[in-house]
Parts: structure tokens; sequence; C-alpha cells
């Protein structure tokens, strides 16, 4: 079999395990009861590259498991630098890279870093909740900036309308968490023109940025030639990219070596748990030099199932959603179904026995309210069947089927 169709069948139907993924991902499988379909957590159903697991087998056979140095081995920092040059252009800055346990923890170091008690910190609207968590764990506050959740746009002069005298950070998300969308280069230039007027330090999370489908194409902020550029602090990581959530991959490149020493002492001062653990820096080194062939086979597997769910989605009465560019999450709008977002949340976990994210503001923020979250990062046979499931459960929301909808006025899409 040509190496290509090997790498394609490592995401077929037999790959995903119920029963294995019950007892191995807890905020998954493992959350909900045995005859319901997770698809909440942005968290791949299949097992990561082999050349990752491997490497991390061989890092603990010896039987040793010391503590990690905080700023993490000279030579994952170079790998990870030579990777971002070479795929995002950033810059082969080794003396930027600030290793993390994962992107969450990543994130939470920069906004300690810059922001404290009264700042205000830019976030948008819809977004992950995490921008939120690490804004108030710091005593500052959240200024919402809205995006289109139809078209995926950044309203940029909402956000220069929004940047003041406490504006501590613009924090943003590319891809876009939950939306998909891929921000161009006049958005990403617009952001940093505004905030390179008010000399606002800019926190970029990439992390999808491997997970964007042709044509769409991915662009770094630290790459543009900008006035701010001294101000930007990408947050990336590799769970997205190569299935590796739980051991916790995650980088800063910091705008300057002097930046990143800051951000190291920052994570210091947080605790031991911000050091990437020994055995999670072999698997990153062997994926970041050897897993992309994975990957590719990864990212055409998801742009198949992407295609599918959103036709699969539009033709189920009172949903619409959109195409994303990147991500493996969808966001459709169901309120033309008169339930809020929690209780539709409730409802296809009662009727269709799927489990989904609501599109509440503990969530994503204000603005999500009447959406919901899948991740279709999961075999075809398991979404055939949740949006079965959902298809079915959805028709009794609506009498007389698809024209009992048309006549309340709702939204219809082929």
């Amino acid at each position: 079999m040509p190496r290509h169709d090997v790498l394609r069948s490592l995401f077929d139907d037999a790959r995903v395990r119920p029963d294995l993924l019950r007892r191995r991902s807890p905020v998954r499988w493992g959350a909900v009861p045995s005859d319901v379909i997770p698809l909440t957590a942005a968290e791949p159903d299949f097992p990561g590259p082999r050349v990752v697991r491997d490497a991390v087998v061989e890092a603990v056979a010896d039987g040793y498991f010391p503590y990690a140095a905080p700023e993490g081995s000279e030579e994952l920092r170079e790998t990870f630098a030579e990777v971002a040059e070479a795929r995002h252009g950033i810059g082969n800055h080794p003396d930027r890279v600030v290793p993390a346990p994962g992107t969450a923890a990543a994130l939470w170091g920069v906004v300690r870093l810059l922001c404290g008690e009264g700042d205000e910190c830019i976030v948008l609207d819809p977004v992950d909740l995490l921008f939120g968590q690490a804004v108030d764990a710091v005593g500052a506050r959240r200024v919402y900036c809205p995006v289109d959740k139809n078209t995926g746009q950044l309203d940029t002069d909402r956000l220069a309308s929004l940047v003041n005298a406490r504006t501590a950070l613009i924090c943003l998300c590319n891809p876009h968490n939950p939306l998909g969308t891929v921000f161009d280069e006049a958005t990403l230039r617009a952001v940093e023109e505004i905030a390179a007027a008010h000399r606002v330090p800019i926190l970029s999370d990439e992390v999808w940025n491997e997970i964007v489908y042709p044509p769409g194409k991915h662009i770094s902020m630290a790459r543009l030639d900008t006035g701010n550029s001294r101000r930007i602090y990408t947050v990336t990581g590799l769970s997205k990219t190569f299935a590796l959530p739980g051991l916790r991959m995650g980088f800063v490149i910091a705008p300057t070596p002097g930046a990143a020493d800051a951000l190291r002492l920052a994570f210091q001062r947080l605790g031991a748990a911000y050091s990437m653990t020994p055995c999670t820096q072999a698997g990153a080194l062997a994926a970041l030099r050897h897993g992309w062939p994975w990957r590719d086979a990864f990212l055409e597997h998801l742009r198949d199932m992407r295609d599918y769910c959103v036709e699969r989605l539009n033709a189920i009465p009172g949903f619409s959603c959109g195409r994303p560019d990147g991500t493996y999450v969808l966001f459709p709008d169901v309120s033309a179904l008169g339930l809020s977002s929690r209780a539709m949340g409730e409802f296809l976990l009662a009727k269709a026995r799927v489990a989904v994210v609501p599109g509440t503001a503990e969530w994503f923020g204000p603005a999500a309210e009447g959406n919901i979250r899948i991740s279709y990062a999961t075999s075809r046979a398991v979404l055939e069947e949740a949006l079965h499931r959902i298809a079915g459960a959805v028709a009794e929301l609506v009498p007389g089927g698809p024209a009992g909808l048309q006549a309340t006025g709702a939204p219809q899409r082929a």
C-alpha cells in the first residue's frame, strides 16, 4: 500500500475505539454515559503519531524521572525555532522561545506577565474561555470586541474605539476558536496598527496554526514587519496539530530575548508546574522533526469531515453552519429552533444522546448565545451516527418539518 494510503488509514472508522476512549479520555468520552456520543472537547479521537509514542517510551524506558529545567532543553528551543521559521516565517530565534506545559499555561503566563489589577484586556467575543479566565485571574477587566458570527470578521473599527489608557493587552485567537476564521493579512495589520498607535502588546494565540484548509493560509502576526512587532507574544503548541493534548506541549515566542527572560521568571514565580516534563520534551522533538506526514494525512481527513458535517448540519431544519477555514470545530447557529444555547445542549443530550458544548457566556462570551460548538476530530462513522441522532431529535422541535420552520420566518439553508 502506498505510504499516503497507509497514513490515511490511520483515520479509518476502526481507529476510534469508544471502549478505550472512555477509559483514557476523561474530558470527552469518559465524561458522559456509555450511550452518549461526545462532540465536545477539541480533542481528537485518534492516536497521535507513532514516532511521538516511541520517543516518549524511550525517554522513560530507563526508569528515571528527573525534574526538567524551567527553560526547557536547548535542543528543543532550537528545533522549535527552526520549525517556526520554516513553516511560519517568524524567525529562527531560539533565545525568544519559552516552552510551557501546554498552550493554556503559556497563555496564562503571558497575561500574568503583562497585566494586573485594574488593567483592561481586550478579548474577542465570542472566543475560547481561556482568555477571559486568565484576565480574571490577574484582577484585570475583560473588554469584549465583537467578531461577526456569520462572516467571522473582526470589527477593527470597534477594536480601535475600545483602546484607552487602561488597556494593557489585546488578545487575538487566530485561527479562531470557535468560529474557525483564519484572519487575513489586512485584518492582522489593522490590529497591529491599532496596538502600535497606543503601544499596547498583543497576545496572538496561534495554537491552531497548522489546522488550516487549502486554499486558506495562516499568517502569523509576528512575521509581519510592523511598528508593533517588538510587542507581539505568539502562543502556540503541538496538541491540536498532532493529537497530543495530554502531553501539554506549549510554546511562547516572545518579541525579544529580554521579554523571553521576563516570561521565564514569571513562569518560575508561578511554580514548578510551569515546566515541560522531560518525556514531553522528547515527544515534542519527535513531532517537530518527524510528525509532518502524519499531520498532512490528518488534515486531509479533517477537511473531508468538515465538508461532510457542514453539509449535513445545514440540511437539518433550524441549523445554519458556516464552513470554517481552520480548526476542527463548528459553531452552528441554532437560534431558529427557539431554545437557548444551554437548553439546546441539554435537549440534544437528553433526546439525541449527543453531547455538544453550548454557546454560553462562560464558555465563549456573551455573543456566543444562539450557537453550539461541535468537534469533528473523529471518524466518519461516529459523525454519521451523531448527526443522524441530532437530526431525528430536532425533528421533534419542528412541527411539520422544514415547512414549519419556514412558516415562522426562520432561515433555511440547503
